[in-house]
């Protein structure tokens, strides 16, 4: 038997054939020499006090001497030895216990020379050969000058039996939940690329792709785009929790204006509100609030909290979306739901973030989405709140989202063309970001060594410093290859820079481009490999 030493919170010394823990100061149980009275076996006529306490402990008691020679025992240790003098007086006391070796006496021995008692969960051995689960307590009992060993010893069969079928249980459902789980997600992959398809398709139909369509035709695709969508977003939530439990859901960030990433998200919401008569209005709040977050999962937060409101807005209501600096918090971003929909039952309102909670007899759903929603917020350092009825209202819900706020990146515009590049500046400015203008002259070298910044929009058809040349440096050095880069040119590019763009996957910004393709380019950009702004 291997032993090592471990010390624990309570001080206790356990020995479980594997560890040995050190414990408190034994309590004094001297006994005067003058008291102290003769070996009590079976059958002996005296009985003292000390022999009359021996006898009355629940536990079997065998005392040794300190080279381990039983001197002493109840009748409860016969009862659970199932053996007699013949097989315990002046015996070796560790031969009760299977698999003692030296090392166990040896460990033994100097606990309780420091004064600390030990336990010890070992198999006992009975003198028929079998042996049963016991907690054997051994501690110093002072006798005359040389002392006795005392040993307590407990049968724990019926607990192991219960640790045993807990712990079969526990493994059992834990299996069964791994079985659940990958069932789950097995079903959720399945279904999601024919319904990818179906929605590409439908939206290929609705655009007019395949020819006009009628009113009729339009009405039926566009319930089917909606269900389809909708039934993608809780295959998604599926994927989403199981990544979760698992503690394998990554956030691809990037550093994006908020209040347009809750615009934008919230353009497909607006016409099933229209479709509705809910009247839906988006305040973007102002330029300059950024967040460091993952765009696709939080437009998914976005639009599950503002579908929620929704569906439970009767039509002629309104649905109040805005983006503020968080004046109670400083430095975050907060996102405010408003509804006058019916609001949630008060005895609902702590569970709606639970998973699969779903509120009585109102529109079905996984319920899962506030629970999602409320752990993707929680991974991007947020927090969410609910209050329902909105605060100074009889009826609605009001949902809040508070984020981390970051400043703007920086974002150099590299372009020669000086209307061109005043134009994208006060395009990027609008939008919130921080903008410096390299000069028309400005070397490559000096602009790299000069000039700090996140992103680029590099013009292609530069006099003087060349387009292709900073974006080749910038590629080729360790510290900037990183940053997102947009290239600005025309539909005559020469091969050379066709292929310099496609090997680095650098977004075209086209010279006849719109203030919402430069920005959709930008913040597509800071979506690239290693995009979150240090």
């Amino acid at each position: 038997m291997a032993a090592t030493n471990k010390q624990s919170s309570q001080s206790t010394m356990r020995i479980d054939m594997d560890a040995v823990l050190a414990g408190d100061k034994p309590v004094d149980t001297t006994v005067p020499d003058a008291q102290t009275p003769p070996v009590v076996r079976q059958g002996e006529a005296v009985v003292s006090s000390y022999a009359a306490l021996l006898q009355s402990v629940y536990d079997g008691v065998v005392i040794a001497t300190p080279n381990g020679r039983i001197v002493e025992y109840n009748a409860r240790a016969t009862e659970l030895l199932g053996c007699g003098p013949e097989y315990l007086d002046d015996s070796d006391v560790m031969k009760l216990i299977s698999g003692a070796d030296t090392a166990l006496w040896e460990a033994l021995r100097k606990n309780l020379e420091d004064r600390r008692y030990t336990l010890i969960e070992a198999r006992v051995i009975r003198c028929d050969g079998s042996s049963f689960p016991g907690e054997i307590a051994v501690n110093w009992m002072k006798h005359g000058e040389s002392g006795l060993l005392c040993f307590l010893i407990r049968d724990i069969s019926v607990r192991k039996q219960a640790q045993e079928a807990l712990e079969d249980a526990v493994r059992r459902l834990e299996e069964h939940d791994r079985s659940r789980m990958q069932f789950v997600s097995n079903v959720s992959h399945e279904l999601r690329t024919p319904l990818t398809s179906m929605i590409y398709a439908v939206a290929n139909m609705l655009r007019g792709v395949l020819g006009p369509i009628s009113d009729p035709v339009r009405k039926y695709l566009t319930m089917l785009d909606g269900d389809s969508k909708r039934l993608l977003a809780t295959v998604n939530d599926i994927l989403d929790l199981r990544n979760i439990e698992n503690e394998s859901l990554s956030l691809v960030r990037a550093t994006v204006p908020f209040g347009r990433l809750v615009s934008r998200s919230l353009e497909s919401l607006a016409v099933r509100t229209q479709q509705k008569g809910v009247d839906l209005q988006v305040q973007p709040g102002e330029k300059g609030l950024f967040a460091n977050c993952d765009p696709r999962r939080m437009e998914r937060v976005i639009l599950n909290i503002a579908g929620n409101a929704a569906k439970f807005t009767p039509e002629e209501g309104t649905i109040s979306v805005s983006v503020t600096r968080d004046m109670a918090n400083d430095g975050f971003i907060r996102l405010d739901v408003r509804d006058t929909g019916i609001g949630i039952p008060p005895d609902a309102l702590e569970r709606v973030t639970e998973r699969y909670f779903t509120v009585g007899n109102q529109p079905s759903g996984s319920g899962l989405g506030l629970a999602i929603v409320k752990e993707i917020v929680a991974l991007h350092g947020g927090s969410i709140g609910i209050q329902s009825p909105v605060p100074g209202e009889e009826q609605g819900t009001l949902v809040t989202v508070c984020l981390p706020r970051v400043d703007p990146p920086v974002i150099l515009v590299a372009e020669s063309d000086e209307a061109t590049s005043r134009i994208i500046g006060e395009q990027l400015t609008a939008a919130g970001y921080r903008v410096i203008r390299s000069d028309e002259d400005e070397d490559v070298e000096e602009l790299l060594k000069n000039r700090t910044f996140h992103g680029a929009v590099v013009g292609l058809g530069m006099e003087g410093m060349a387009g292709t040349e900073l974006i080749l440096k910038m590629k080729g050095d360790r510290a900037r290859r990183n940053i997102p880069l947009i290239a600005v040119g025309g539909a005559g590019l020469n091969r050379a820079r066709q292929q310099i763009l496609k090997s680095f996957s650098i977004p075209l910004l086209p010279r006849d481009w719109t203030e919402t393709i430069l920005l959709d380019r930008v913040e597509d950009a800071f979506l690239g490999p290693m995009a979150t702004m240090k």
